[in-house]
């Protein structure tokens, strides 16, 4: 399901000529650029065309003191009407245009044959894997730590932290080699669930916002959102924790102000941006008003804000607490997309279902040839077509069989599966197991 885009390309807009207004003079079929920080506003896009009164509505709402319009992009009967002398006056040289948008999704392209000299082995493909889930628990092992040193006061966990997601930053910075693997873990793997959250959300926090108009700056500080998102939990006493469906009413109020205590706990920390804060506060807020602390709705829910809950309530979906009413990926995806929508952005959805993927890493696949499979990670530009590990009847025989559905056409994905569906066989060996974390790898070839 493509993303809907706005439909001026952004990084071909004329900001050669541009004027200040007052937002009370904006007028619908002015291009205009907000030029304010991204955690700021709620739309997709900073710079964008004006098509409806309620945009102009929420942009007087923001307290802008003026918005920048670009006259050569509006609708050539808002020029001048209305607009006073000075306002029109008051032309500029042509500010550093907007961040880039994530690329279109290559869709339509033919598949070359790889070099046979460049292919990947099966080896390759399988100690990639192996690496990547290697390093993603070196770095559970890193977040750990830094949960303890915050939750002591120390700046050394805000150093940490910045490091983690400047080291993710990077990583995604290269969408063309980057891919997505999930590594899996049964429950006496895992030390301190909360951590294995952090990450994810962290990571697909910044996958996601990938889909939208933002800098650099902007995409660390969603990173950094998702990290420390729930560490105001560290406050609330255990027996809460564990017992999500038990609360008494007054154990649940107590529960809902860990996004508040989080905040206070970060306060501490001088360099901690107010945009990483605001996320942190209202991560739990839905679309419709149902969430809390406060109960916000609609355009008082930064487009940051709305990315990371969405983000967040997908993996509480996927790695819940109990295991009975956890999901596979792809169901998680479908149930927010069919009976949740209410409560999160259309778009944000949409972007999670193209960052993912139909079929997210961990997914189990039945294959048009009759055989199943596990996704082992995102083909960032083939989203349908990814690399999957082929289920072996005669069970483990040294090397495991893979197939890149991108460079085999005829073979093709049929549906998801459940875990419910498949025979216990299956799942002892894809190792279906109850915790599912992502990481980012580079290249398999660079791995």
């Amino acid at each position: 399901m493509p993303l809907a885009k706005t439909s001026n390309d952004p990084t071909k807009v004329d900001t050669s000529d541009s004027m200040k207004l007052s937002p009370e003079y904006l007028r619908v079929g002015m291009y205009v650029d907000l030029n304010c920080s991204w955690f700021r506003h709620p739309f997709p896009r900073r710079s964008f065309k004006l098509t409806s009164q309620s945009q102009i509505d929420t942009i007087k709402g923001l307290g802008l003191g003026t918005v920048l319009v670009y006259p050569r992009e509006s609708d050539p009967d808002t020029e001048g009407e209305g607009v006073p002398i000075e306002a029109t006056a008051e032309h500029q040289s042509a500010p550093e245009s907007p961040a880039q948008g994530h690329q279109e999704e290559a869709t339509t392209e033919p598949v070359s044959p790889p070099d046979e000299r460049e292919k990947p082995t099966q080896g390759d493909y399988h100690q990639s894997a192996q690496m990547a889930s290697e390093a993603y628990r070196e770095m559970l092992g890193t977040s750990s730590k830094m949960m303890k040193e915050l939750s002591n006061g120390s700046a050394e966990g805000i150093r940490c932290a910045e490091s983690m997601i400047g080291g993710l930053n990077i990583l995604l910075s290269n969408t063309e080699a980057a891919g997505t693997v999930a590594s899996a873990f049964d429950p006496e793997d895992v030390e301190n669930a909360s951590v294995i959250r952090a990450m994810n959300v962290a990571t697909l926090s910044m996958l996601v916002a990938q889909q939208f108009d933002i800098d650099q700056e902007a995409l660390q500080m969603i990173g950094m959102a998702g990290l420390l998102l729930d560490i105001g939990e560290h406050r609330i006493p255990r027996h809460i924790l564990q017992t999500r469906a038990r609360r008494s009413e007054v154990e649940n109020v107590k529960y809902q102000l860990h996004p508040y205590l989080g905040v206070e706990m970060l306060r501490k920390f001088p360099h901690i941006p107010e945009e990483v804060l605001d996320v942190i506060r209202s991560h739990h807020e839905r679309l419709d008003g149902s969430g809390y602390p406060e109960k916000l709705k609609g355009d008082q829910l930064s487009l940051p804000t709305r990315i990371v809950s969405a983000v967040d309530h997908y993996d509480s979906l996927v790695n819940s607490l109990y295991p009975e009413e956890a999901l596979s990926p792809a169901e998680a995806l479908s149930t927010m997309y069919k009976y949740q929508k209410q409560m999160f952005a259309a778009d944000v959805l949409v972007a999670m279902i193209q960052t993912l993927g139909v079929y997210p890493p961990g997914t189990v696949l039945s294959l048009s040839d009759g055989r199943f499979a596990q996704v082992l990670n995102i083909n960032f530009k083939y989203r349908l077509k990814p690399l999957v590990l082929l289920y072996d009847e005669d069970g483990p025989t040294g090397e495991p069989v893979t197939a890149d559905l991108q460079s085999q056409p005829e073979l093709t994905i049929l549906r998801g599966m459940t875990r419910g569906e498949l025979p216990s066989k299956v799942v002892e060996y894809f190792q279906l197991k109850r915790w599912t974390g992502y990481f980012i790898q580079s290249s398999i070839r660079a791995a």
